[in-house]
């Protein structure tokens, strides 16, 4: 299995859910954190989970980023970059759902589900 021990990883929707438990598996392994989420509430208690379970030994900065900015994704990269020296590997994991089919929605509705779910990937 791939050592992720000293590698850093950028993580987006690193907030809640499947990104916030990546974060902390990855920390458990090694490896440091550059985060980011719009949400930056609960992005400060993801990195307070970090820090409870390891400590100052992962090096971890937070980002608040709408990943449908493409200038905001960019600075993000650039800014991880610079703080950690080097970015190993990526996860664009934000990500939005809707409870309803795609004829009951509202233009705006599928244009945010879009510019997140498709657009913060190419982004990414």
């Amino acid at each position: 299995m791939k050592s992720f021990n000293n590698q850093v990883a950028a993580i987006t929707g690193a907030a809640s859910g499947m990104g916030r438990s990546l974060a902390l598996q990855l920390a458990r392994e090694g490896c440091h954190l550059a985060l980011a989420d719009r949400n930056e509430a609960a992005l400060a208690q993801t990195l307070q989970l970090v820090r409870a379970h390891e400590g100052d030994r992962i090096r971890v900065t937070t980002h608040a980023v709408d990943v449908a900015d493409r200038a905001a994704v960019y600075r993000w990269a650039e800014e991880a970059a610079a703080a950690h020296g080097k970015v190993n590997l990526i996860f664009n994991n934000a990500g939005v759902a809707l409870s309803s089919t795609i004829e009951g929605m509202e233009d705006d509705e599928l244009a945010w589900i879009m510019n997140i779910n498709f657009w913060g990937v190419v982004h990414g």
